[in-house]
């Protein structure tokens, strides 16, 4: 088998492309800080966009169905409202996962007028 010569200019670059790519990688493993970027209501929050109304109660913890799906289809901000008045947040969009129901975070509904 042969091996890479790294006295030649196609040796050096080889050593350079990886020695580029190990240090992108343990940056963005190790050092970067992706949490800005990730949707993390706080409990209590305000819920944004528009109710999904389910005829269950929310008492913590996850829940079967899945009540945000609607989202993945109409692309419009949802947080689902519980029949026992509380309320969980849908992702943030393009998502349209069960964020709040998943994490236990509750959001606030605005108060029906």
């Amino acid at each position: 088998m042969n091996s890479i010569d790294i006295n030649t200019s196609f040796g050096k670059a080889v050593v350079i492309l990886i020695v580029a790519i190990t240090v992108a990688l343990a940056y963005e493993s190790f050092v970067a800080d992706k949490s800005g970027s990730e949707f993390k209501p706080k409990e209590n929050q305000a819920c944004e966009g528009t109710p999904i109304e389910v005829d269950y109660p929310y008492h913590g913890g996850m829940l079967g169905p899945h009540a945000c799906n609607p989202q993945c289809d109409d692309k419009v901000q949802h947080y689902v409202l519980y029949t026992n008045g509380k309320a969980t947040q849908c992702q943030k969009l393009p998502g349209c996962l069960d964020w709040g129901e998943d994490q236990g975070v509750t959001c606030l509904p605005p108060l029906a007028e």
